[in-house]
């Protein structure tokens, strides 16, 4: 029956995943190898050549890889950078051809801090620039795949029975609904992508869609968030979380978990520690 949708591990699956050259990104791709039963074509995007091929090394180095199983394709770009946006989202939806799979995935995982290292009266004209560099990379260029993602693999369009299974999962941050001081950038953006997918949540009741907060995640982002925010408190308050980081490996594994329990309000912001509960 065309309303029948496989579970989420069970299917011919594409995934298309940014910010795939380290981190959760990577983390991503990697769990999606090993836990896709069926075959899977890995869409992975990055600024870096040399990181996304050692994303692509370690994929093919897992015991669950096979060449007839998984194809990887690799797009090297900054999703921020606005003149070679519209090129690089052309290559990453290149040669999709929506009716040969049963599941269609976007991880809008890409983002940036922002400035951390000004409150937000220190913010001036001349910093116009890099604000709307933010916002771009952040918000415009998810909203902009998002949209090319749901036209690309939507019945209308597509051609398919309306069978396909579609999700979209970004990664947030509890600064999405909690406030900072000298994260304006920052906690502005998150929680604009945060009601960008609720949005689409209630715009594609037939896509499930998921807002997932990592928790502090061992990455070179929260070292640079303890490093240079500009505000002692928030400073701190990092620092602290570093007794408390989890690898991008073990969070991933618990997003991972959700997804194929397939039980979460579709637009939900879920944490991390609402799942495992916060360490003592």
């Amino acid at each position: 029956m065309a309303d029948v949708k496989p579970a989420f591990f069970n299917a011919t699956t594409i995934a298309i995943i940014t910010g795939a050259s380290k981190g959760i990104g990577r983390a991503i791709a990697i769990e999606f190898t090993r836990r896709c039963k069926k075959t899977l074509h890995l869409i992975l995007t990055g600024r870096s050549e040399k990181d996304l091929n050692e994303t692509l090394s370690i994929i093919k180095c897992s015991s669950e890889y096979s060449p007839q199983k998984v194809s990887v394709k690799l797009v090297i770009g900054d999703l921020g950078r606005q003149p070679v946006f519209p090129s690089l989202l052309d290559e990453l939806f290149k040669d999709i051809d929506s009716s040969m799979f049963q599941h269609a995935v976007l991880i809008n995982n890409a983002g940036s801090t922002g400035d951390v290292t000004k409150f937000t009266r220190d913010f001036a004209a001349s910093d116009s620039s890099s604000i709307q560099e933010y916002f771009f990379l952040n918000l415009t260029s998810t909203l902009l795949l998002s949209s090319k993602f749901l036209s690309t693999f939507h019945p209308r369009t597509s051609g398919s029975d309306g069978s396909t299974r579609r999700t979209i999962v970004q990664l947030t941050s509890l600064s999405a609904i909690l406030p900072s001081a000298s994260w304006s950038l920052y906690c502005t953006g998150k929680a604009a992508r945060d009601m960008m997918h609720k949005v689409i949540a209630v715009e594609e009741p037939d896509v499930r869609v998921l807002s997932y907060a990592p928790g502090p995640v061992d990455t070179s982002m929260l070292h640079h968030l303890a490093d240079n925010s500009a505000a002692t408190s928030t400073a701190e308050m990092i620092k602290a979380c570093h007794e408390k980081a989890v690898t991008p490996e073990k969070t991933v594994r618990v997003l991972c978990d959700q997804l194929d329990k397939d039980e979460f309000e579709s637009g939900a912001h879920m944490d991390l520690y609402d799942i495992i509960g916060v360490p003592q």
